[in-house]
């Protein structure tokens, strides 16, 4: 059976507030361990961004804790995420609130991985000493065309593959601005459990030294067989 170690950071940096949030857990369910890890990126641009950023990790935090098993996991999540655009947005709109977020979800099953993703926070993996963009960024001419809460249905993508022995870096666009993938794929090859805390710190002071004035989050997960 796999199991997991993670860690994660999430700063205001440069900004008055932060509009990023973060959530990571993990359980067992059929004998085996399930991680969720979560990173939303509230729109900066709208004045109430984190309304949505913060309602997305506390509906999935609440039904990840709520699920008793694995059947079908990958897509109940894909249903679950379209269900809470749903109701950011009715909530919104009934407070005259101007949100969205970012949303980028991975969800490890005992060997198995489920992605589903709206915005341009983006999931690496490190795998066989490559690292690879899980996501694609919903991004046109600068601004993003996908996003969660904000009104408009969202595009929502989705994903799965096999997760053993894998390195996985979750992060807002404050991060991979600044951070080049070569700089990531190092930090992977060479994160263990031990040194894990580090690694994020280190990953985030380097894009504040290189400029990054925006909120930085970012999660890293070690799935070891």
């Amino acid at each position: 059976m796999n199991s997991f170690f993670f860690d994660g950071l999430s700063i205001q940096n440069g900004r008055e507030t932060n509009m990023d949030s973060i959530l990571i857990k993990e359980k067992v369910l059929s004998d085996r361990a399930v991680c969720l890890a979560v990173i939303c990126d509230g729109i900066g641009s709208r004045a109430d961004g984190a309304f949505a950023s913060v309602g997305v990790v506390r509906m999935l935090g609440s039904w990840f804790d709520s699920i008793t098993d694995v059947t079908r996991i990958g897509l109940r999540l894909r249903d679950k995420l379209v269900e809470i655009d749903h109701d950011i947005s009715i909530s919104a709109d009934n407070m005259c609130l101007r949100t969205g977020t970012t949303a980028s979800v991975l969800l490890l099953d005992g060997e198995n991985y489920y992605i589903v993703h709206a915005g341009d926070s983006r999931i690496y993996s490190l795998e066989n000493g490559e690292i690879r963009q899980l996501t694609y960024d919903q991004v046109n001419n600068g601004r993003l065309t996908s996003c969660l809460g904000g009104g408009k249905k969202p595009t929502i993508y989705y994903n799965e593959g096999r997760c053993t022995n894998r390195r996985f870096l979750l992060c807002s666009d404050g991060l991979y601005k600044r951070t080049g993938e070569d700089i990531l794929k190092t930090a992977l090859e060479n994160v263990n459990h031990k040194i894990c805390k580090k690694t994020i710190q280190r990953l985030a002071q380097s894009a504040i030294d290189h400029g990054e004035r925006d909120n930085i989050s970012l999660a890293i997960v070690i799935c070891e067989s």
